[in-house]
């Protein structure tokens, strides 16, 4: 038999458990308190019950309803992977997730934001559009807790969650200086975007630190999508001595950049060769498969939705920034020893 939506209420299952109403709201909020064997109790009452809680009323209670965002950039697998992780995180512990995509427009992020800001959200986990003119102002004026991931903005001191790229870069040209390739290049994104910066970074100084410096006229910025790498692998291929590797610093870029060479009829292993960035599953799939940096998706979801929940339930210790390291994924775009 179909129940009513709201026919059971938390008196119900608290007579059904055998404990008082505040254990079962406890339960259901996901309070770390409650001991295990009763909360095992409610847990059982409510899945036999096929109570379904009142979101609007306790939004009104709490004054933020139960939904955590996550706003992006894009909806490439490396996000989407993240953002799937941190689903996982939310639906344990009692929340929804509304998925923001502001495809690298600030116009678009500052609707969300202040949408967020305005729709008694509990919290979000973001990256932002840009470094410098990205707005969180919105968000952290109504108290809202905020994980950035991936990208950083300047001076703020909330809690985040990163992937060091400057070793990301550092491990992809030490892997090219010791297969012999000489003209290396890199395809990075605008100066504003941490993430393909550091690796830009990190590329060139490990470059610049074996006496191989990276030719000004080898390293190209691009929008962060597919078709702006294949203009910039095509200016390249035009240059007088073009590089004999290219390494491009997201999963889109290097998307583009295959792109290119395939319709320029050539292959990711020379006489341009390829290395990528995220591991995306079509790098493992082509021939020849990609070299890649892999980053570690499902940890990077995780510890932010832990930090966002540490922070919903009312932690006020100082933001913490996590820095986790990623992994060179060695494939035969770069095989060929020169």
């Amino acid at each position: 038999m179909t129940v009513p939506p709201g026919a059971i209420t938390i008196r119900d299952i608290a007579r059904q458990a055998g404990v008082s109403v505040a254990t079962v709201s406890r339960t259901l909020n996901a309070e770390p308190t409650v001991d295990p064997e009763l909360a095992s109790r409610v847990r059982a009452a409510v899945a036999a019950s096929g109570y379904v809680r009142n979101a609007a009323g306790r939004a009104l209670r709490r004054q933020v309803a139960d939904v955590w965002a996550a706003i992006v950039p894009d909806l490439n697998p490396f996000y989407t992977g993240v953002v799937a992780e941190f689903e996982n995180c939310a639906i344990e512990n009692g929340y929804s997730v509304m998925l923001c995509n502001t495809n690298e427009d600030l116009a678009r992020e500052r609707r969300y934001v202040t949408t967020a800001a305005s729709q008694l959200i509990a919290g979000a986990i973001m990256v932002v559009a840009s470094e410098r003119r990205s707005d969180l102002a919105p968000m952290l004026e109504v108290k809202m807790p905020v994980v950035l991931f991936d990208r950083e903005v300047r001076d703020y001191a909330g809690d985040s969650v990163v992937v060091d790229n400057e070793l990301a870069g550092r491990l992809v040209a030490e892997h090219l200086l010791e297969r012999g390739f000489e003209r290396p290049a890199c395809i990075a994104g605008p100066a504003d975007v941490t993430t393909t910066e550091g690796r830009l970074r990190g590329f060139a100084a490990t470059l610049s630190a074996a006496g191989r410096p990276l030719a000004q006229a080898h390293v190209v910025r691009s929008p962060l999508n597919s078709s702006g790498a294949g203009r910039a692998v095509r200016s390249l291929l035009a240059l007088d001595r073009p590089p004999d590797v290219v390494f491009a610093t997201t999963g889109p870029l290097a998307a583009g950049a295959f792109q290119a060479l395939q319709e320029e009829g050539l292959s990711a292993d020379g006489p341009l060769a390829l290395v990528g960035h995220d591991d995306d599953q079509w790098m493992r799939i082509v021939h020849p498969a990609i070299t890649t940096v892999r980053q570690p998706i499902e940890e990077i979801g995780r510890v932010a939705g832990e930090m966002l929940l540490r922070r919903e339930r009312g932690s006020d210790r100082p933001g913490s920034r996590r820095v986790l390291s990623p992994e060179l994924v060695i494939r035969a775009s770069t095989g060929r020893p020169r």
